[in-house]
C-alpha cells in the first residue's frame, strides 16, 4: 500500500504549521500508520508542492516522478486554517484546492482530516469559514472529525480492506462513531509522535547537513484554561474542552527523537498558554495558578538532552498569569530566558483594550493587566543576545471587528500602543487581523458582524497604517539599530533582484538584502534600514567600496543622489564624506562599517 500525506498547513490560535513550521499532526499521522502498517510506503508533500505538480500537469508538462506521486492507494489531506494569515514560507490550503486535488488523485482513496473538518476552512479575515460539508462527499471517501491519528490507528487495526470496501462498511452505524473518536488522554500520542519523527526527512525545509530552517511545533496540552468561564467567545480553543496535559518525559522523548533525526529548531507552541503547562488550581476563578517548577523541569531536560539545539522558543502567553500570579510568572520568565534561545517571543492575545469589547466578548485581560505582563517580560528580556536579538519580548495580537467595537475602540488600542512606546517597553511585533467568523457561528450575530466589518474597512486601513508608521517603525529602530548584526539568518526566497531571509524561530523578523544570495544557506547580516515590519540589511562584513548603487540606496538616509555621489567620489576621509553626507548620517555609516574609522585615521 502506498500512502500520501498532504499537509494543507494548520493555522490555529494554539498551533502553527506553515513552513518553516511543521505542526505535530502530520507527524502523528505518519507515526500512526507506520506503527500499525510498518511495511506500507508513506510519502509526504506540502500543499505548495502539490500545487506546483498540478500546475505542471495543467500545462501538459510531465514532472519527474509524476506517475509515482499520482499512483497512491490512499491520500490523506490535512486541513486546519482558522486564523488565516499571509506567510513567506507557504500558502495554507484553500477550499478551491480540494477540487483540484480530488481530480488529480481520482483513483485514490481520499481522506480529509484536521481541525477544519470541525471549524471550517478559513480563507480571509472578515469572512466566514467554509464548512467542510460543502465538499463533494462522493469524491472524498472519508471525513475524519475526530483525532486523525487515533481514528486511523483503529481503522488500520480492524482491517485494511476498509479502504476498498468502505461503502459497505459505512452502512454500519458503529463506523461513523469511529470517525469522531478523540484521544482518551495525551499519552496515546506518545508512540505516534516518536515514530512520526521520521517524517521530517521528507519536508522541503529540512536539510541533512544542518537541519535547514525546519522548526517543529511541539504540543504540551490541549484545551483552554479559561474553559470554565467560556473563554473568548469567538475562539475555537474553548470548544476543545478543559486542559489535558502531556507528561514532561513524553514531550522530551518526542523532542529527542526529532533531534536524533537532525532537527535543530523547536517551538513549544501547540498550546493556548505556555505558562499554563501543568497548571495548578484556580486560586482565582478567572485563571489557574502557573507551575514554575514543572516548566523549569521541561526546559532544563530539553536543553540537557539536546545540547546542540539552535532554536528553542515558545508561543502563546496569557497576560493573566502576570496580573494574578506575578511571583510564579516571574519565575517562569526567568526560566525561559535561562534555557530558551534569543529572539523568543510571548504572543499575547490582547484583541482589544476597550472595556466594552472586553466585556461583550469575554476577553482575557484589561489594559492594565496586559501592561503588567509587558512590563515584567521587558524587565528580564530586553538584553541583546549573541544572535543579535533581544532574549525575550512580547508580541501583541489585536482582532478587528469584535462585538461592541466602535471607532473609539480603535483609538483606545492606538493610545495603548503609544503608551508602550512612550514608556520605552519593547514589543517585537503587532498582529492586526480582521475577525474570522468560525463555521457554525451564531447566525444572530453573523450579519451584524459582517456589516460592521464592511462599514469599518476604510477605518481599519487608516488605523493599521497609523500603527505601522507611529508604532512599528520607531519600535524596530529601537530593537534593531543601524549597524546591529544578526547572525545565522536563513535565505528563504529570492525577491526580484534581492533576497528575503529570516532567522529560524517564533515570528522572526524578515530581512531584505538587495542582492541575490544562494538560498537555503545561513548568512550574517548588518542592519542598514527599517521598514514597518521588516529590516533592510547587507551581508556582513560590509565594505562601502564594494557596494553597488542599489545597496548604498538601501541605507537609511542615503538615497539615490547620495549613493551616486559616493560611487563617483570614493571618499577616503571624514572631510570628503561630509561633503556628501550630513554629520548624523555619517556617524550611522561608521556603525555599519566600523573599519571606516581606522581607514580615515590612516588617510588623514
Amino acid at each position: 500500500m502506498k500512502v500520501l500525506i498532504i499537509d494543507g498547513y494548520i493555522d490555529q490560535p494554539s498551533c502553527l504549521g506553515v513552513p518553516p513550521f511543521l505542526a505535530p499532526l502530520p507527524r502523528y499521522i505518519y507515526g500512526s500508520i507506520k506503527k500499525n502498517k510498518p511495511s506500507w510506503a508513506i510519502d509526504y508533500r506540502t500543499i505548495d508542492q502539490i500545487r506546483k505538480e498540478l500546475k505542471k500537469n495543467y500545462q501538459n508538462e510531465t514532472p519527474i516522478g509524476f506517475n509515482a506521486l499520482r499512483n497512491k492507494n490512499i491520500v490523506i489531506l490535512i486541513t486546519g486554517v482558522s486564523v488565516p494569515g499571509k506567510y513567506l514560507g507557504g500558502t495554507p490550503l484553500r477550499f478551491s484546492d480540494l477540487k483540484h486535488i480530488s481530480n488529480f488523485f481520482s483513483e485514490s482513496f481520499k481522506i480529509i482530516c484536521g481541525p477544519s473538518t470541525v471549524f471550517g476552512i478559513g480563507e480571509e479575515g472578515g469572512k466566514p469559514s467554509i464548512p467542510i460539508e460543502r465538499i463533494d462527499e462522493k469524491i472524498w471517501n472519508l471525513i475524519i472529525k475526530g483525532d486523525p491519528e487515533i481514528v486511523l490507528s483503529i481503522l488500520l487495526q480492524k482491517n485494511e480492506d476498509i479502504f476498498y470496501n468502505y461503502q459497505k462498511i459505512c452502512q454500519n452505524p458503529d463506523f461513523k462513531d469511529i470517525l469522531h473518536l478523540k484521544r482518551k488522554n495525551m499519552e496515546e500520542i506518545l508512540e505516534f509522535s516518536v515514530i512520526g519523527a521520521e517524517l521530517i526527512s521528507l519536508h522541503p525545509n529540512f536539510s541533512e547537513n544542518d537541519g535547514g530552517n525546519l522548526t517543529c511545533e511541539i504540543e504540551t496540552f490541549r484545551g483552554c484554561p479559561r474553559y470554565l468561564n467560556g473563554g473568548c467567545l469567538f475562539c475555537v480553543e474553548p470548544k476543545k474542552g478543559p486542559t489535558i496535559h502531556r507528561k514532561i518525559n513524553s514531550i522530551v522523548k518526542e523532542i529527542i527523537s526529532l533531534y536524533k533525526f537532525g532537527v535543530r529548531h523547536f517551538r513549544i507552541g501547540n498550546q493556548t498558554d505556555f505558562y499554563a503547562i501543568h497548571h495548578g488550581i484556580y486560586e482565582n476563578k478567572r485563571y489557574p495558578k502557573p507551575n514554575p517548577e514543572i516548566i523549569e523541569e521541561l526546559l532544563s531536560k530539553i536543553r540537557n538532552s539536546c545540547p546542540e539545539i539552535r532554536t528553542l522558543h515558545i508561543d502563546n502567553v496569557n497576560a493573566l498569569n502576570f496580573a494574578l500570579y506575578p511571583k510564579e510568572a516571574e519565575k517562569i520568565t526567568r526560566s525561559i530566558i535561562k534555557y530558551c534561545t534569543d529572539g523568543n517571543i510571548a504572543a499575547i492575545g490582547i484583541e482589544s483594550v476597550d472595556p466594552k469589547v472586553i466585556s461583550m466578548n469575554n476577553l482575557k485581560a484589561s489594559a492594565d493587566e496586559i501592561m503588567e505582563a509587558i512590563s515584567i517580560i521587558n524587565r528580564y528580556g530586553k538584553t541583546i543576545g549573541k544572535n543579535g536579538n533581544p532574549a525575550f519580548l512580547p508580541g501583541l495580537n489585536f482582532i478587528m471587528g469584535l462585538q461592541g467595537e466602535t471607532e473609539a475602540s480603535l483609538n483606545l488600542n492606538y493610545q495603548f500602543l503609544k503608551k508602550i512606546l512612550r514608556e520605552n517597553y519593547w514589543i517585537r511585533r503587532i498582529n492586526l487581523r480582521k475577525f474570522l467568523i468560525p463555521s457554525g457561528f451564531n447566525p444572530k450575530f453573523y450579519k451584524k458582524i459582517k456589516n460592521h466589518l464592511n462599514k469599518f474597512s476604510s477605518k481599519y486601513y487608516k488605523w493599521k497604517n497609523t500603527i505601522r508608521n507611529d508604532i512599528d517603525h520607531p519600535m524596530l529602530k529601537k530593537i534593531y539599530p543601524i549597524g546591529g548584526e544578526l547572525k545565522n539568518v536563513y535565505a528563504e526566497k529570492n525577491d526580484g533582484n534581492g533576497t528575503l531571509l529570516r532567522q529560524p524561530g517564533t515570528y522572526p523578523i524578515t530581512c531584505f538584502v538587495p542582492r541575490k544570495l544562494d538560498l537555503m544557506q545561513y548568512y550574517n547580516l548588518i542592519v542598514v534600514g527599517h521598514g514597518f515590519r521588516s529590516l533592510n540589511c547587507l551581508k556582513a562584513p560590509i565594505k562601502f567600496i564594494n557596494l553597488t548603487q542599489r545597496e548604498l540606496e538601501m541605507i537609511d538616509g542615503i538615497g539615490k543622489k547620495r549613493a551616486k555621489a559616493i560611487l563617483f567620489k570614493r571618499p577616503l576621509n571624514k572631510k570628503e564624506w561630509l561633503e556628501i553626507l550630513p554629520l548624523e548620517i555619517w556617524e550611522e555609516m561608521t556603525k555599519i562599517q566600523p573599519s571606516l574609522l581606522s581607514l580615515i585615521e590612516k588617510k588623514g
